[in-house]
């Protein structure tokens, strides 16, 4: 095989394709690239071209490198595999791992990442070379233990050849007749012993197998092994030997043993029967240490089920694999996978083929991407910027053993960047805890952390002593240093150089990553937090102004607003009148007093369509207020009431957390309206109702004094006129007087009744019932209580309409009716057996003055639906069981 590397490098960025694949060809001389634009024409180059490793980016457009890596492998399974990538997370990586990528490597630092990238294309190539060496050196096992190609020679007791098969030209180089009646010395090296190819008294030979070499007739060597045995032949004993030309066996063998993955070979119970030396540098034994032991003896324990069922009874099949813990010599355990082949039988091994390799490094690094993952789950759950840091600290000590790392939070000024968490070494190697001055000078390490922090990416130095753009001593030679967003910077280092992998990066930018989103989170907590406290004292404002006003505040000394201003619909008006404004756009912006539909403001715009308008810079819109210093708007519509209006000079000032925190205050600014409004119109109607109960006063005086006097006058005349004659008219006249009487009554109480119940009491409901019937003039009518439980009410008003209630069922259904008061879930009921409601009519039977008796004042049914709404209840009329009428209270509350 040629020692060239044929490439297949794929990205979407020509430029750094080129630029790549022209360092990649200058660190080595061994590799030739080929190039592809994206995973597409990488898939047309595999198609047409030799390529042993595949290098590819990971964001393209269309397929990414994970998408381009399945369609390789359904190609190739084995063919090697390296994400080049410039972006990626603990996702990606995690999943480049799951997906069987051969190697995962960032775009970072200068030109010696080609050299990195270089020297991973040729391991892997050369890894995945011996694998195919090692699948060839089964192959050659195969065909040997076949014998298609082996020379059989008979020799007698002399070791003169007595026949020779046509087969031994190609392991000899005579032909057949020219080795018959030869001695045996004559073909092989001198001073060759003979005797191990026959035995010392003409019998069987000791030896069943001998490895030797045989010279050509070209002066040649060649290494053979031969099986022997025994023939008779005329009663003369003869040994056969089968000889094999070892020629391309030694030269695998050559390979196996200088692998670096081990080769063994396993008999059916388990035990070594062979070990390539790799097998020390893997494992800390060496071959004869571990030959004849019984592999599953030095697997952990806990791992030994598994590998039994992976590989069953150690037969050949479709290359079982199989992933455990192995002893090493020290005692420690190691991390290993080992892959199934097939049986062999030669060079007197026989057994089960299994390449082992080291993935220690794998598990390690997919242990400490598992514990990230919990790491950062906990950094969701922290509540301030200080126990994240810490935590974050924590975590990057236990993942990559780096105890000299802090957390530096940009200062309130904006000035410095103060620490917030510091690793425990910290304290032991800097004399005080370091911060890092804006303005400090080029060359010190302040200089260097600001530079990091105003970058995007991280910033990985492999030995700080010899950085060119650092003169300043420090205690770090391994630095990476990466931005937390606009929050501040994470310093992860070590006192020893070189200390940090890939992995190691990877898992500080990702956990670098999530404590940004952990700061973004906390900071908009507290923010809603205390919005919430703010938003609270907007419904305690006594007036639109005050509510307007409180929300100005809470935007500006909460939010962090600087220009507010809260606009209030007046229909007189015509459009949006300023209510509150903050000071600064008081500075900034002239007086507009009213927006309204026709002056195409911004602000009228988002209170019509009644949605939230944001704008980066309103000099793009058609704003009114474009010749001012305002450049980022957000407007958030407060109902129907207004809109908050809050600024800044700045463009692209507003994200999506500004616009969910001003929402919350337009919507407890809208509340605060709601209830302002609500306890307006009750102080009106409050006010009406004091004016109409004055007034229904004023009535009852009259009718009480008014209408009774010459009431009681035309009584005692009607007397006196009966003593001086005896006439029918005067018994109308006395039932007219009665009747009088019981309008002004029923008058008196309906206009008395309306007042609601302030002194509710328990009340025993069946005793009320009961004394309510003996109180009214029932006849021969029948009562049945059925209502017994204690409820809330004024006892009197309570009789009031009960009685009512009887009289109207006695008036309507006659002398004999049956009145029944029953329990609701929430109230009782009074119902008769008597003609019943037109159903048309059971709304109209509580108007005033409605009566379809003679005799009635067409007052009682109101009086109860006053009483009831005093109470807070309800009345409603339908039709008994029986037919008749019947009158539900309900919302009655229970006093038990």
């Amino acid at each position: 095989m040629t020692d060239r590397i044929p490439v297949l490098l794929v990205d979407d960025d020509p430029d750094l394709l080129a630029v790549t694949a022209s360092f990649l060809e200058r660190e080595t001389d061994r590799i030739t690239v080929e190039t592809a634009a994206d995973p597409t024409a990488g898939l047309e180059l595999l198609a047409e071209r030799d390529v042993e490793c595949v290098v590819s980016d990971y964001d393209m457009p269309g397929r990414n490198g994970l998408d381009f890596l399945d369609a390789v492998r359904e190609r190739d399974p084995d063919l090697p595999f390296i994400l080049y990538t410039g972006t990626g997370s603990e996702a990606v990586a995690s999943e480049a791992i799951s997906a069987g990528v051969t190697d995962y490597l960032r775009k970072r630092g200068g030109t010696e990442r080609y050299e990195r990238l270089a020297n991973r294309i040729v391991e892997a190539v050369e890894k995945r070379r011996a694998e195919r060496a090692v699948e060839r050196v089964v192959d050659q096992f195969h065909a040997v233990a076949e014998g298609t190609t082996d020379a059989i020679l008979s020799l007698d007791a002399d070791g003169t050849v007595r026949f020779a098969n046509p087969a031994v030209e190609s392991v000899f180089g005579y032909e057949a007749t020219e080795l018959e009646g030869e001695p045996l010395s004559a073909l092989l090296p001198e001073g060759a012993p003979v005797d191990r190819w026959l035995s010392a008294n003409g019998g069987p030979t000791a030896e069943h197998e001998v490895r030797s070499r045989v010279r050509r007739p070209d002066g040649s060597e060649v290494p053979v092994s031969a099986s022997l045995g025994e023939l008779t032949v005329g009663g003369e004993s003869r040994v056969v030997a089968v000889v094999r030309d070892e020629t391309e066996r030694d030269r695998h063998r050559t390979f196996v043993e200088h692998a670096s993955d081990v080769v063994a070979v396993l008999s059916r119970d388990w035990r070594f029967r062979y070990l390539s030396p790799s097998c020390e540098r893997v494992t800390g034994h060496t071959p004869s240490e571990l030959l004849g032991e019984r592999s599953l003896d030095y697997i952990h324990p806990d791992d030994r089920e598994a590998v039994e069922a992976a590989f069953g009874s150690l037969d050949a099949r479709d290359a079982p694999t199989a992933e455990y813990r192995f002893r090493t010599a020290d005692g420690e355990y190691r991390w290993l996978e080992s892959v199934g082949s097939e049986r062999i039988d030669a060079d007197g091994i026989e057994g089960y083929v299994v390449t082992t390799r080291d993935i220690s490094t794998r598990k390690e690094r997919q242990r400490t991407l598992g514990r990230l993952r919990e790491w950062t789950r906990e950094l969701n759950y922290t509540r301030t910027t200080e126990e994240a840091a810490e935590l974050a600290v924590d975590a990057v000590d236990d993942l990559i053993d780096a105890g000299l790392s802090g957390i530096h939070l940009l200062s309130a000024d904006g000035e410095s960047l103060q620490p917030a968490a510091l690793g425990d070494s910290v304290s032991s190697l800097f004399e005080s805890s370091p911060s890092y001055e804006r303005d400090a000078p080029a060359g010190t390490r302040a200089a260097l952390a600001w530079d990091a922090f105003r970058g995007e990416e991280s910033s990985v130095i492999d030995r700080l002593s010899t950085y060119g753009d650092l003169d300043e001593d420090s205690p770090a030679e391994s630095l990476v240093l990466r931005p937390i967003g606009d929050h501040g910077l994470f310093v992860v280092s070590s006192p020893d150089p070189q200390e940090f992998s890939d992995t190691d990066v990877l898992v500080a930018e990702i956990l670098s990553s999530h404590l940004e989103a952990a700061f973004d989170r906390i900071e908009r907590e507290s923010r809603v937090e205390r919005l919430h406290g703010a938003t609270r004292t907007l419904v305690g404002a006594a007036s639109r102004e005050e509510i307007a006003e409180r929300a100005v505040e809470a935007a500006t000394d909460v939010l962090g607003f600087s220009i507010v201003t809260v606009r209030i619909h007046d229909e007189e008006a015509g459009g949006l009148v300023p209510m509150a404004v903050s000071p600064e756009a008081v500075e900034l912006l002239p007086d507009r007093e009213t927006y309204d539909p026709e002056g195409g403001s911004l602000n009228w715009a988002a209170f019509e369509a009644g949605e939230t308008r944001m704008y980066d810079d309103i000099r793009t819109a058609d704003a009114l207020d474009t010749d001012t210093a305002l450049r980022s708007l957000l407007i958030v519509p407060i109902g129907e009431y207004g809109t908050i209006a809050i600024g800044e000079t700045e463009v692209g000032v507003f994200g999506g957390g500004d616009e969910y925190l001003a929402g919350i205050l337009a919507t407890a600014a809208e509340t605060a309206f709601q209830a302002e409004a609500r306890t307006r119109r009750l102080a009106e109607r409050t006010a009406d109702l004091e004016r109409q109960n004055d007034r229904l006063e004023e009535f009852a005086g009259v009718v009480s004094h008014d209408l009774r006097n010459p009431l009681e006058v035309a009584r005692g005349r009607t007397e006196l006129a009966r003593e001086e004659c005896d006439s029918d008219h005067l018994d109308a006249v006395e039932r007219a007087h009665d009747r009088m009487t019981a309008l002004i009554d029923d008058l008196l109480t309906l206009a008395r009744e309306g007042e609601p119940v302030t002194d509710a009491e328990p009340v025993d409901l069946g005793q009320v019932i009961g004394s309510c019937w003996r109180t009214v003039d029932t006849g021969e009518a029948t009562l049945r209580a059925d209502a017994e439980e204690m409820i809330l009410a004024d006892e009197g008003r309570l009789k009031q309409l009960l009685e009512n209630l009887m009289r109207n069922a006695v008036e309507h259904g006659g002398d004999d009716v049956t009145i029944t008061v029953g329990s609701l879930p929430d109230g009782f009921y009074v119902a008769d057996d008597g003609p019943g409601i037109d159903p048309e009519q059971r709304e109209e039977v509580f108007d005033a003055g409605y009566s379809t008796s003679q005799s009635g004042t067409g007052f009682g049914l109101r009086i109860v639906e006053q009483v009831a709404d005093a109470h807070g209840w309800s009345v409603r009329a339908t039709e008994s069981e029986e037919g008749g009428a019947r009158f539900e209270i309900t919302g009655v509350e229970s006093a038990a």
